[in-house]
């Protein structure tokens, strides 16, 4: 006998939907699919036991027939395509023509479905793709869905599922994604007696608001786009706002959400050192290109497209997004009694002053640092709100007040992102200035220091440093950026070793990047500086005179703004 033979088709089922259902998970995207194709606007989600044994999909569409009930189960049987090329347009919301069947190869499935203004629904139940009962029952418009004890006949696909708290947290996952990407139908997941998601049809501020908190929706900034090949469309956060991940990050290309990466990294670049390093930001797009552009059939669940153009996608995206995030005004709100934006707060050299460096930090020295040489080229203004210091708190914080209520700045990361600025516009041009030291101060390094500082002499001279070697491991350093000069010697050498523990950089552009991070983060004033109102008033005011005065080079906020409307709910204020 010979060695290769065919499967029968049993087996064959099973194999095929092993690639559609991973998990319950996979269980509800398909059936919400198949409802929002339907023409549901409100569908019920309930799942027991982390959706293993039980999934529940119930919608209010146009329901089917007693035929197309029973023909649903055939494998490949679809409403959604009727030819080739509408296989490659895939213009639905997810084309699974095998997905019911699929389905009924791994669990035991009841369908209950019934047609507008029908005297009667059908009730149709399946298993291992047989059908044990159809009859008619009296049902409401719509259909339902009730998958259960998935993989039952098949052990050794459901010892490989996870507990049920992870499995929801998937299922969670799975409906908030679609949820985002339809605003317009009403969402209910119920897990037990308990309801996880209940959202009900609005705008899309309104949807963000409910699945990702209405701190998230407060902070959205709107995005308009379209050109004759592409347009976007959607709602991206404030810097305030951002995730370790892209996870909260939905994108959809042709109304299909997506998993696509080199569109995630895009959009994070265009925020640059607006975010702290390694975030991402919130939010969600559509993006709508021609279908010739997009192959959706690259993924059996079609979570993931390849696109024809897509470098010069993810191009123009990243420039609608910054120019998008240069014309607003980015400043966070601060809800009283509340947490501060998720955005990761990392301790950072110069961010906070110990007892020492207040104790030698001079009124003399801070005018030094706000009196540098300004570089002729201007700078581009933000859309700052106009304020004016009431204030200085604890030495870290200055009292603003504004139109829009009362503002909050971390002075040190406001004047940090200053002197960025400052320094990338005289670097750009080749301007930077440099200050002589009136005594010169000598470095005494490590072996590996050394070699780490030797590393980035000729970026540091480009920059206004004057370094010599001066013996084995010791050097000299004889001028800095007049930046950096007002702080005197303890923060020459609080940067330069920095800069020097920073290690090697993946490009000379990252590197030249982190040296100017660490060169406006010493040169910049600190907590604990005590401020005169003039001084306030000088830091305000350069704030508005540059591109991004809203998180300081390490993505740390710059300024929180508390309005009149949250003071009148924390007083709990109902009128005038």
């Amino acid at each position: 006998m010979g060695r290769i033979r065919l499967l029968d088709e049993h087996t064959v089922n099973r194999i095929a939907a092993g690639e559609v259902i991973e998990r319950p998970a996979s269980v509800v995207k398909e059936l919400v699919e198949n409802a929002l194709d339907a023409g549901a606007s409100r569908i019920a989600v309930r799942v027991e036991e982390g959706g293993i044994a039980l999934v529940s999909v119930r919608d209010d569409g146009y329901g089917m027939e007693r035929e197309d009930a029973l023909l649903a189960f055939q494998k490949h049987a679809t409403s959604k395509i009727r030819d080739f090329d509408d296989l490659l347009a895939a213009p639905t919301a997810g084309f699974r023509g095998e997905a019911l069947a699929s389905i009924a190869a791994v669990a035991r499935v009841r369908l209950t479905t019934c047609e507008p203004d029908a005297k009667n629904g059908t009730r149709v139940l399946v298993e291992d793709n047989r059908v044990e009962a159809v009859e008619d029952i009296a049902a409401p418009a719509g259909t339902t869905v009730e998958v259960a004890e998935l993989f039952h006949a098949l052990p050794a696909r459901a010892k490989h599922l996870k507990r049920p708290a992870t499995e929801l947290r998937h299922i969670m996952r799975a409906v908030t994604v679609l949820a985002i990407a339809n605003p317009d139908v009403g969402f209910e997941l119920v897990h037990g007696e308990r309801t996880l998601i209940d959202a009900p049809p609005g705008d899309m501020r309104e949807r963000i608001g409910v699945l990702l908190g209405r701190e998230t929706a407060r902070e959205l900034v709107e995005l308009n786009f379209e050109s004759s090949t592409l347009s976007i469309a959607g709602m991206l956060a404030k810097p305030a706002i951002t995730l370790r991940s892209p996870q909260k990050l939905f994108l959809h290309i042709n109304a299909r959400p997506v998993q696509a990466r080199p569109l995630a990294y895009a959009i994070r670049a265009a925020y640059g050192n607006l975010l702290h390093e390694g975030h991402f930001p919130v939010g969600t797009l559509f993006l709508t290109l021609p279908s010739e552009d997009v192959d959706a059939n690259v993924h059996p669940a079609k979570q993931m497209v390849r696109l024809a153009r897509e470098d010069a996608v993810c191009s123009a995206l990243r420039q609608v997004v910054e120019e998008v995030l240069r014309e607003q005004a980015l400043v966070p709100h601060l809800e009283l009694g509340e947490p501060v934006p998720a955005l990761s707060h990392t301790a950072t050299a110069g961010a906070a002053a110990t007892a020492g460096d207040v104790a030698m930090t001079t009124t003399a020295g801070v005018q030094a640092q706000l009196a540098v040489e300004q570089t002729d080229q201007p700078l581009s203004t933000s859309n700052l709100p106009g304020m004016r210091p009431l204030e200085l708190l604890d030495d870290r914080y200055i009292i603003a007040k504004g139109s829009d209520g009362v503002y909050i700045i971390d002075f040190h990361a406001a004047h940090e992102r200053v002197m960025y600025e400052r320094l990338r516009l005289q670097s750009q041009y080749q301007r930077v200035g440099t200050q002589e030291l009136l005594e010169p101060l000598s470095l005494e390094l490590s072996r590996a220091e050394s070699s780490a500082l030797e590393q980035v002499l000729p970026e540091l001279g480009e920059l206004g440093f004057a370094i010599e070697r001066f013996g084995a491991s010791s050097f000299i350093v004889r001028s800095v950026p007049a930046l950096l000069a007002g702080g005197g010697p303890r923060r020459v050498r609080e940067a330069l070793q920095e800069i020097i523990e920073s290690g090697s950089m993946k490009s000379a552009q990252e590197r030249h990047e982190r040296l100017l991070y660490s060169i406006a983060c010493h040169s910049a004033l600190r907590a604990g500086d005590k401020l005169t109102l003039a001084q306030m008033e000088f830091v305000i005011r350069e704030m508005a005179s540059i591109p991004n005065p809203y998180a300081c080079v390490h993505g740390r906020p710059t300024v929180m703004t508390i309005t009149p409307a949250e003071l009148d709910r924390k007083f709990k204020r109902t009128g005038f």
